[in-house]
């Protein structure tokens, strides 16, 4: 059951879930529609991460990940034929549920599915790469729910919120696992340019995601409420991003990763659906 636990990434796949229905909301697709687009994007997410367990299997096998990623098929838990069979079965339901919902969502879908496929065979392996992907494929799921309804100014600039804010993101968590990753031979942000350099990267980052948030309010898309979350949300932020530059440690690094990705996240998200 554990093992189960740990492929479904409840942590990552939960936020990816949201990422979805918000943008399918935020463009008119109505709640039941929005609810399966969650499932949806939930299922793709699923399946794509536990691929990259998958892929990376071999790297979380080194002792210093065994603690941090809690990967079942490095460990022996899971075989890595199961392990495959499982990111499978979910990308395909995935598809199956995105075609019956809104067949202009497969364009986003097909983008993120090639992504997930060639992180798995190791492309875009770069410092830069691994950065831009992963703010890539949030901003995939924005528009992939959205392409339910009607792609709008503020839904485009939503998904521009997403990819600067993972963007920083990845270089606060390159930054807290410096160590395991320097073990497990990985190319990183901190490790290519330093980890000064790497949070001030990842702080302009966050203060262009806040920026993009205020521009969404600037369509006249969103009710009032949309602007005193957003208030909030930008405040996090920036605070985040001014501590991280100040002072980029793995321990704070570690701090900022859950409360500006997923606290800050979860908060944006939330803004949208109550001001649309």
């Amino acid at each position: 059951m554990k093992s189960l636990f740990y492929l479904l990434r409840l942590n990552r796949t939960t936020m990816v879930a949201l990422i979805t229905g918000t943008g399918a909301y935020a463009a008119g697709a109505g709640v039941a529609q929005s609810l399966w687009m969650i499932l949806a994007g939930w299922c793709l997410a699923a399946g794509g991460f536990s691929l990259d367990f998958y892929a990376d299997r071999a790297a979380d096998s080194v002792p210093a990940w065994v603690g941090i990623r809690h990967n079942p098929l490095a460990s022996g838990q899971v075989s890595p034929r199961a392990g495959l069979a499982f990111s499978l079965a979910f990308i395909a339901a995935s598809l199956a549920l995105t075609a019956w919902i809104s067949p202009w969502s497969l364009v986003p879908w097909a983008v993120i599915a090639a992504v997930v496929a060639a992180l798995a065979l190791h492309f875009f392996e770069t410092p830069l790469g691994r950065a831009l992907t992963l703010g890539g494929l949030q901003g995939l799921y924005v528009l992939m729910g959205g392409a339910a309804g009607t792609l709008s100014p503020a839904v485009w600039l939503l998904a521009g919120v997403f990819f600067f804010a993972m963007v920083g993101g990845r270089g606060m968590i390159d930054v807290r696992d410096l160590a395991p990753d320097e073990e497990a031979g990985i190319a990183t942000l901190p490790r290519r340019y330093g980890v000064q350099r790497t949070a001030l990267f990842s702080a302009v980052c966050l203060v262009i995601a806040s920026a993009l948030s205020v521009a969404i309010y600037a369509t006249g898309e969103l009710k009032p409420i949309y602007l005193y979350l957003d208030a909030a949300f930008v405040a996090v932020v920036v605070v985040c991003a001014t501590l991280f530059a100040a002072r980029p440690t793995p321990r704070l690094a570690y701090v900022l990763t859950l409360v500006c990705m997923m606290g800050s996240g979860t908060l944006i998200c939330a803004a949208v659906v109550l001001g649309s």
